[in-house]
């Protein structure tokens, strides 16, 4: 019963401070925290909690996989909405994303899964460099439903997937571990709103942030039996943290 209203506790209270950071603080800031393996952790986490360390380690490979999905996601997303509109370019995105995720988590080879995550991250911070600087620190007002839908979608999400996991499977169960719950709405709103260079500076955050994500399911995918659940994924966040604040310090700089 613990870990049932942890659930309920913990979920909201993170999307909330991240959504209130995002509108204190900038687009490229909200990109980069929403980017955090803030849902992700706690799917792996609860995951690990009811059902064991063995069914987690055997859920980062479809995490991986849907990590690689993601990011083919906001990457097309964001060329195609050069030529569409935003509503045009979710419709084609989301089927972008059924897509890459059926074949990456049937290939389920975690080397491709980080070799293709690596690249496509590569690919975004390059596009959007000469876009997103400039409105890196721009905040776009968002509607005031936005904050408590991303608090109910990710706890319902949470709940769905941890209730579920018997049933989905650890693959499934970390496929849908990376859905970018708060990152997409926020992607899509700032691109309504702010045009398609604040798309830029949120996508960019994004897939800076996503470098930490990749590190968050490696360190567990080698922790997790080693050290335990709560030590291996607190480790984990730590290393995500670090690595993305790094990544960012040194992009500013250039």
């Amino acid at each position: 019963m613990t870990v049932f209203y942890l659930k309920f506790l913990i979920t909201p209270t993170l999307m909330l401070a991240i959504s209130l950071a995002a509108r204190r603080w900038g687009t490229q800031i909200g990109g980069l925290l929403s980017g955090l393996p803030v849902t992700s952790a706690l799917v792996m986490l609860f995951l690990s909690l009811e059902q064991g360390p063995g069914f987690a380690l055997q859920a980062v490979p479809g995490a991986l996989a849907g990590l690689a999905a993601v990011q083919a996601t906001y990457l097309f997303y964001f060329l195609v909405t050069r030529r569409v509109g935003a509503l045009t370019g979710c419709i084609a995105a989301l089927a972008v994303y059924a897509a890459s995720a059926f074949v990456m988590s049937r290939i389920g080879e975690v080397a491709l899964s980080v070799g293709v995550t690596v690249l496509l991250l590569t690919l975004i911070i390059v596009v959007t460099s000469t876009t997103a600087q400039a409105h890196a620190a721009n905040v776009v007002p968002l509607p005031r439903w936005v904050i408590p839908m991303r608090m109910l979608t990710a706890t319902l999400l949470l709940a769905a997937i941890t209730a579920s996991a018997q049933w989905l499977g650890p693959v499934a169960s970390g496929l849908l571990a990376p859905i970018p719950i708060i990152a997409w709405p926020l992607a899509v709103f700032a691109h309504v709103q702010g045009g398609h260079h604040e798309l830029g500076a949120i996508v960019r955050g994004n897939a800076i942030g996503a470098v930490g994500v990749l590190g968050f399911y490696l360190a567990v995918k080698s922790t997790i039996v080693a050290l335990g659940t709560v030590p291996s994924i607190s480790a984990a966040v730590v290393l995500a943290v670090v690595a993305t604040f790094v990544l960012a310090k040194v992009l500013d700089r250039r």
